[in-house]
């Protein structure tokens, strides 16, 4: 094994302005969630709001959590091994997200705002307040039980309608209850970039729209469907496998062509094409890097792995991706590699798919692939073969590497302690394609890093 190959990590996520999607533009100060802004909340007298209907509200959210098993079993977790004790204590400590219909999900907005009737009107009042589930850093940590990312109770963050400093980020989480009460009423879905397009709270900042979904989900502890809300996906798969779509329908992969198919959450069964053999699955970063292994001398690699190759696309994997890739692992059986950039995001990209997302730690059930093996590229390999690819490490890169010391539980592996100082060291990163000025694509780096993995 290299040197500087560090072991499987948990890189403490980028902070939250800027983890979401690269492409999206800074969400403007004064309507950023007050978790994200890092400002203190208003005065202990801004307090929610509470109603005898949101007090029954709570009594009946007790009583859901003892459908915890079969809410896992569903999305895929296995809890034979965990007793019913220990699945209780686990409802108690953290916030799991279940998926709730629109009658129980409309109840909960009308309880949380204090409507009289789940189609009421919901109006940003003087004086309405938000009691959100503190979604920070300091709340989440790895869960060994459930292997996964998770989210504590206990600490909430208020808002309120009115109060010089949450007032906005307090009328933005009403404009979108307000919006989801009526997407819920009508029947339709959508993706979460329609719910407000166009308010004047929103414009069109996704990024903002998305932050505000996620406190409302965390809010109710309801998964992003539970809101007749969807997931756009910009995952690619490709490689000997056959979908069979939820309505029946069956799908070899390669009928998609030469650039893979497009991940779609009606792919329910996944099975190997008759004739072949998968022997592992390849997680690449970058939809250009996933181009450069499925086209041109791509079908090279294709023929001599008889592997599967996925992507998330660029940036953070998308819920829709992490779903596919568990199933694929599940049904599939076989190892799961990942090959990310050297840098700070690689690091955040491969956590993500192995310990579930840091923006939602509420709803990492069955999201996870707790047994991905990273397998690089390792930096001093990139340095190696392409020094003058290589860019200086940013004041956000330092402080994403720093945060990686912070986690006990995944710096208690010497390597990877070892190989994070080198690249602070170093002041360096660089990406995938330094790999390409030896051999394009690099069969024989993968080669020799899974063969060091399975020597493990």
């Amino acid at each position: 094994m290299h040197k500087h190959d560090p072991p499987t990590p948990f890189a403490k996520a980028k902070e939250r302005e800027g983890n979401r999607n690269p492409d999206s533009r800074e969400t403007p100060r004064n309507l950023r969630s007050p978790r994200t802004s890092g400002r203190r909340r208003g005065p202990s007298s801004t307090l929610l709001w509470i109603t005898p209907l949101f007090l029954l509200s709570m009594a009946a959210a007790e009583g859901k959590r003892s459908d915890l098993r079969s809410f896992l079993a569903k999305r895929g977790v296995d809890t034979a091994e965990v007793d019913d004790q220990a699945l209780k204590e686990l409802d108690k400590k953290y916030i799991i997200a279940r998926d709730l219909d629109a009658d129980t999900v409309l109840s909960k907005i009308r309880n949380v705002v204090g409507l009289r009737h789940k189609e009421d009107s919901i109006v940003a009042y003087k004086g309405l307040s938000y009691q959100l589930p503190s979604r920070g850093l300091e709340q989440q940590e790895y869960e060994p039980l459930l292997r996964q990312l998770c989210l504590r109770r206990g600490k909430v963050d208020c808002c309120t309608v009115g109060d010089p400093k949450t007032s906005r980020w307090a009328k933005a989480i009403t404009a979108m209850l307000s919006a989801v009460q009526k997407l819920l009423l009508s029947g339709k879905r959508y993706t979460s970039h329609w719910l407000c397009y166009g308010d004047k709270l929103f414009g069109k900042r996704h990024k903002t729209v998305d932050d505000a979904l996620l406190d409302i989900c965390c809010l109710l502890e309801c998964t992003w469907e539970s809101l007749n809300l969807y997931h756009a996906s910009q995952g690619m798969v490709i490689g000997p496998v056959i979908f069979t779509r939820e309505d029946g329908e069956v799908i070899p992969c390669r009928s998609f062509g030469s650039l893979g198919a497009y991940i779609q959450p009606e792919f329910s069964k996944i099975t190997a094409a008759p004739g072949a053999e998968v022997n592992f699955i390849l997680v690449v970063q970058g939809a250009s890097v996933f181009d450069t292994f499925a086209m041109g001398r791509g079908h090279i690699f294709l023929r001599e792995f008889s592997c599967v190759l996925v992507t998330g696309g660029d940036g953070q994997p998308d819920i829709i991706t992490r779903v596919f890739l568990r199933k694929l692992k599940d049904q599939l059986s076989v190892p799961v590699y990942a090959l990310v950039n050297p840098d700070p995001e690689g690091l955040c990209i491969f956590c993500a798919y192995k310990y579930g997302s840091p923006e939602g730690p509420f709803d990492n059930a069955g999201l996870t692939v707790p047994d991905i093996k990273w397998i690089g590229v390792h930096l001093g390999d990139a340095l190696d073969l392409a020094i003058e690819e290589a860019l200086p490490l940013t004041k956000q890169d330092i402080s994403i590497l720093e945060g990686l010391c912070a986690n006990k539980y995944v710096m208690g592996d010497d390597l990877f302690r070892t190989s994070i100082h080198f690249m602070l060291y170093r002041g360096l990163k660089s990406k995938i394609e330094a790999l390409f000025s030896r051999q394009y694509p690099p069969i024989d780096y993968i080669r020799k890093e899974i063969n060091n993995q399975e020597n493990i």
